[in-house]
């Protein structure tokens, strides 16, 4: 390109300039009418949460669930009712009075037994670890002795009377009169009531729980006991009550029902040794005008007897067994 080509162009570009310029200032100026309308300003918050804001808030409570298991330093109070099986000697005597009348005096080979008691327990105790607790029990039972008399023999009572054995069949009675004799002398024997109460310390150990937190509902134990019982028997034969020294060895089940109660059920073997003390006399009227001394007529090897008190009776070794089921808390 020449050099007067490239002046031209500059020629023509400058004065494109000069006249844009010039139209803009000779065009009306705009008016406030014309501007676009104005948008709404619009506010944006940021809103932080505060103490009052989360109380708003709904949250889930937390709850705490319970694992079933047995605690450490726990004090534990049961209550259980069960039945003692007394079916042992509790007293054994032979030829002595067991009945005694205006006309006559009786006395044979006499035998009074135990019979199945209502036995409720009352138990306290304290957890000293998942598988040991001790405790402390007390309990009462109620129940009837079941008397028989065999060997029995009778004497008129005067001076010069002699003994006879007593036996209303023995063919020289009317069947009708020998029944209603040997009804009248068996409502005679001892058909009497029996209360025993014991106490004493019991150890129980959980042997699945040895080493282990004791966690579980289930929990299965052994026990040991030993303390004192007392036999209070109403009979003509004795006075006082006996006691004795008790042993008992068993096994229960222990079922953890919520946190604070359990139910026990519980089988101990009980052994003991009781000694009555015969009674000063069979028969004492209200006023003391009458007494009849408890006698026994021990026989000889010549076929007679002889007449004397009893002062003593011998020891018999009881063995029974007892089962409970209750009700225990825990704190």
């Amino acid at each position: 390109m020449s050099v007067k080509s490239i002046l031209a162009a500059l020629c023509v570009l400058v004065a494109g300039s000069c006249g844009a310029t010039a139209a803009l200032a000779d065009a009306p100026a705009a008016s406030p009418d014309d501007a676009p309308a104005a948008r709404p300003t619009r506010i944006f918050k940021l809103l932080n949460e505060s103490a009052t804001a989360a109380e708003d808030l709904e949250v889930e409570e937390e709850v705490e669930v319970w694992q079933p298991g047995i605690r450490t330093g726990t004090l534990d109070l049961s209550l259980s009712l069960g039945f003692a099986h007394l079916s042992g000697t509790l007293l054994e005597r032979e030829q002595m009075m067991y009945r005694f009348t205006t006309d006559a005096t009786y006395w044979g080979d006499v035998l009074i037994e135990a019979q199945a008691a209502f036995s409720p327990v009352v138990r306290i105790g304290y957890t000293l670890k998942p598988w040991l607790a001790l405790e402390g029990y007390a309990g009462v039972s109620f129940s009837e002795t079941k008397s028989t008399v065999t060997n029995r023999w009778t004497r008129k009572n005067s001076a010069d009377a002699t003994a006879e054995e007593f036996n209303p069949f023995d063919g020289s009675r009317d069947p009708d009169d020998a029944r209603k004799l040997e009804e009248a002398d068996q409502l005679t024997w001892e058909m009497r009531s029996l209360i025993t109460l014991n106490g004493g310390l019991g150890v129980l150990v959980y042997p699945l729980n040895i080493g282990k937190d004791g966690s579980g509902r289930w929990h299965p134990y052994v026990t040991g006991q030993f303390g004192v019982t007392s036999y209070d028997m109403n009979s003509n034969f004795t006075t006082g009550t006996a006691g004795s020294s008790d042993i008992a060895f068993g096994a229960g089940l222990r079922m953890l029902a919520e946190r604070t109660v359990s139910i026990r059920i519980e089988a101990t073997l009980h052994s003991n040794s009781i000694e009555f003390t015969p009674a000063p006399n069979f028969i004492e009227s209200n006023t003391g005008s009458i007494r009849v001394p408890l006698i026994e007529y021990p026989r000889d090897a010549d076929g007679g007897y002889d007449e004397r008190l009893v002062t003593e009776f011998t020891s018999q070794d009881l063995s029974y067994v007892a089962w409970t089921v209750g009700f225990q808390g825990s704190f």
